[in-house]
């Protein structure tokens, strides 16, 4: 699983984080998220601040952000047709 961003300074899509994961639930994902938000904190980068997130029809990966972030996030799924 990897996690990417678009980067407003770079204008470009940025890999963050590759994990390779047994299961793609939402407790395996929630530890990366979590995991991902130490690694910027002991960076000095302050709190990430997210405009939205864009997912596939895995419900997992929404679950994982409401657990993480809260409900009020914006989330945009892609289902694949």
């Amino acid at each position: 699983m990897a996690y990417h961003i678009y980067d407003a300074i770079y204008y470009k899509v940025m890999t963050i984080t590759i994990c390779d994961m047994q299961s793609k639930d939402t407790e395996a994902q929630c530890i990366l998220w979590r995991k991902l938000n130490i690694v910027v904190e002991k960076k000095g980068l302050g709190v990430p601040i997210f405009k939205g997130f864009m997912v596939d029809g895995a419900q997992a990966n929404e679950n994982d952000v409401h657990v993480v972030y809260g409900i009020g996030n914006l989330i945009i799924k892609m289902v694949d047709k």
